[in-house]
């Protein structure tokens, strides 16, 4: 490859340098092609809008001390929030119940899969949780309190995020099988959270 100089002349252009131009080109144009395919609207859902407001409010001490606290100026915001999210369970309920309405009449959902779900998420997914919360331990990568750890390997084992149910409806799709899904992972929920929060107190302990 050839460029001009100052001089008008033309001097080669390493292959080196070449190729590295090249690749940063490939990546602009297959970032900015997935940047124009992105639905930043779906992808940035209400609860991640939220919760992202709220690590802004709560790491910037003047917003923090303006909003929060009892004696803040704009107090009336706090609340008001508090408010909305007090409704918010009671409405996600409500949401998976009119999905698990049509979904149950319909049955669409596939046995094999939600046993399948099922394994994997009160069986396989805390065993591995299991082994990485120990080699955390072990390499001291995390506190070796037993409450700390207790929690951490409780996070593996927890049912799915009643949010997945909303998220459907947001994309309206596979909103019924959602709700199918997430009743049946819930009941079994009631058994496997029980058997291993024992295990993980026992493990800790």
């Amino acid at each position: 490859m050839l460029q001009v100089n100052e001089h008008n002349h033309r001097t080669p252009i390493p292959n080196q340098i070449f190729w590295q131009l090249a690749f940063t080109y490939k990546i602009k144009h297959h970032a900015m092609e997935l940047l124009g395919k992105l639905n930043l609207k779906k992808l940035f859902a209400p609860s991640t809008n939220g919760a992202i407001a709220g690590f802004i409010v709560g790491l910037i001490p003047p917003l923090r001390k303006l909003m929060i606290g009892d004696s803040a100026p704009l107090h009336v915001i706090e609340d008001s929030i508090m408010l909305l999210g007090d409704g918010a369970i009671p409405l996600l309920t409500l949401i998976i119940g009119a999905n698990l309405l049509k979904g149950l009449r319909t049955s669409g959902t596939p046995k094999l899969m939600i046993i399948g779900i099922i394994v994997a998420r009160y069986i396989v997914l805390p065993s591995i949780g299991v082994g990485v919360v120990k080699a955390a331990v072990r390499l001291n990568l995390v506190h070796a309190d037993p409450l700390y750890q207790f929690v951490l390997l409780l996070q593996f084992a927890l049912p799915p995020a009643m949010n997945i149910g909303t998220m459907m409806q947001l994309f309206g799709k596979g909103e019924s099988e959602c709700s199918v899904i997430m009743l049946c992972c819930y009941v079994c929920a009631l058994m496997s959270l029980s058997l291993w929060c024992t295990f993980f107190m026992w493990l800790v302990g």
